[in-house]
C-alpha cells in the first residue's frame, strides 16, 4: 500500500484479489494492536510508519533465504532491493537492469529511490540489499563492491536562455543569475565545487526533490545544476550544458558494509559480478 497507493494496485503488483491484500491489512493490524493504515487517504497510520522499516527489513530476509536455498542448487533466483537517487535510477539503472536480465534472468530488481545520505543507513538496517551510492566513504562499502562509470555535473537552463546555446557554461555565470538547488541532488558536490573556486554558494530557493528543481527551471524560475544522469527527467522546456570547470561524480555499486554486522544477500555477488563485467558501464 505504500508503494503503489491503494488496495486495487496493491493486489495487481501482487498478482492476488482486493480482499486478500485487505484481509492480509487487517491481519497484521490485529498481530500490532492499532490500525497501520487510514483508509480513506490509502496513507500510513503513525503505527504504520513505525512498523514499515521492520516490514522491510523482514520481508528482505525471507528473499535472502530464497535465494540462498536457490544458489545452493546452483541456479540465481529471486529478489533484491537495489536503493539508488533519482538521478541513477533515470540515467544508470535502465543498463544495470537490462545487464542483469541477460545474465540473470531468474532475479527479480526491485529498485527503491531515496537520497544519497539515507542509501548507507538503509544498506545498514537491511531496508536495501544492494545500492549505488555517490561518492561514498568506503567505510560504506561492503566486499566486491564494484566502481561503475561516473557522470559529470552540468548547468541546467531554461530553452530561452542565452546560456542555453552556449559550449559550456562557468560556475561564475551560474552565480550571477538565479541560482536553484535541491538538498537532496547533488548539493554536497555543488558545494564542494563553490568551495574550490572561492564561489560563494547563496541558491534564491532550495526545492525538495529532482524533478521539481528541474519544472522550475524550465518555468524560467532560474537556474541549476544536476548531473547528467538525469538528462532523462530534463523536460522540454530546460536545457542541459556542459559546466566548467568540471566535477565527475564517483557512483559505486555495492551490499552492505562489514559494519552493518550482517550477511550479505545470496544475489547481490551475482549483482556485482554481472555489473563488473562492462555490460553497464
Amino acid at each position: 500500500m505504500e508503494r503503489h497507493g491503494s488496495f486495487s494496485a496493491a493486489a495487481d503488483a501482487l498478482r492476488v484479489s482486493q480482499p486478500a491484500v485487505s484481509g492480509a491489512v487487517k491481519a497484521l493490524e490485529v498481530e500490532v494492536g492499532g490500525v497501520v493504515l487510514d483508509r480513506r487517504s490509502g496513507r500510513l497510520t503513525d503505527l504504520g510508519s513505525a512498523v514499515l522499516p521492520h516490514a522491510l527489513a523482514a520481508l528482505a530476509s525471507l528473499d535472502a533465504v530464497v535465494a540462498a536455498a536457490a544458489e545452493h542448487r546452483g541456479a540465481p533466483h529471486g529478489t533484491v532491493r537495489l536503493a539508488v537517487v533519482p538521478s541513477v535510477r533515470a540515467g544508470l539503472v535502465p543498463r544495470l537492469l537490462q545487464t542483469w536480465a541477460q545474465q540473470l534472468p531468474a532475479v527479480t530488481v526491485e529498485v527503491v529511490e531515496g537520497d544519497d545520505p539515507e542509501l548507507p543507513d538503509w544498506l545498514d538496517a537491511g531496508l536495501a540489499d544492494a545500492a549505488v551510492l555517490v561518492d561514498p566513504d568506503d567505510r560504506d562499502l561492503g566486499p566486491g563492491a564494484v566502481e561503475l562509470a561516473g557522470d559529470l555535473l552540468r548547468a541546467v537552463v531554461p530553452a530561452d536562455h542565452p546560456l542555453a546555446v552556449r559550449a559550456s557554461v562557468h560556475l561564475e555565470e551560474l552565480v550571477a543569475e538565479r541560482l536553484l538547488s535541491s538538498g537532496g541532488g547533488c548539493q554536497v558536490q555543488l558545494r564542494a565545487l563553490h568551495r574550490s573556486t572561492g564561489l560563494p554558494f547563496r541558491p534564491v530557493a532550495e526545492v525538495a526533490g529532482l524533478p521539481s528543481l528541474l519544472a522550475m527551471v524550465a518555468r524560467g524560475d532560474g537556474v541549476a545544476v544536476v548531473p547528467e544522469l538525469a538528462a532523462p527527467l530534463v523536460p522540454r522546456g530546460a536545457r542541459l550544458v556542459p559546466l566548467e570547470p568540471e566535477l565527475r561524480r564517483r557512483l559505486v555499486l555495492t551490499g552492505p558494509p562489514p559494519s552493518a554486522g550482517r550477511e550479505q544477500h545470496p544475489l547481490v555477488g551475482a549483482l556485482l559480478t554481472a555489473a563488473g563485467g562492462g555490460g553497464a558501464g
